[in-house]
């Protein structure tokens, strides 16, 4: 029903049925920030808004020195130098460093 775009139509159930909810899109902060761990994914959310999602920085966290590790195309993951405006895709993995201070 949600793949197809098929939203305005009521579907009669009946006792027995089985309805399958998809889990919503994640991905995941991990490093120096308060609660490393999966998030819900939100439409248009950013490398900063996911850190926010976890807690947000220890005091040893640097907001310039991100990650993100994402599948490409042929299913291999890859490590990309992120900024806290880049847009997180579906089950990337936010890196965290520490700072150089």
């Amino acid at each position: 029903m949600v793949r197809k775009g098929e939203l305005d139509k009521d579907y009669e159930v009946a006792g027995g049925d089985i309805i399958y909810v998809e889990r919503a899109p994640r991905a995941y902060v991990t490093g120096e920030v308060q609660r490393p761990g999966a998030f819900r994914l939100e439409r248009g959310m950013t490398v900063q808004q996911a850190i926010s999602a976890g807690g947000g920085l220890t005091p040893r966290g640097s907001d310039t020195r991100l990650r993100i590790t994402r599948r490409d195309a042929s299913g291999n993951p890859v490590t990309i130098e992120a900024r806290a405006t880049d847009p997180v895709q579906v089950d990337d993995v936010i890196t965290v460093r520490e700072s150089w201070f």
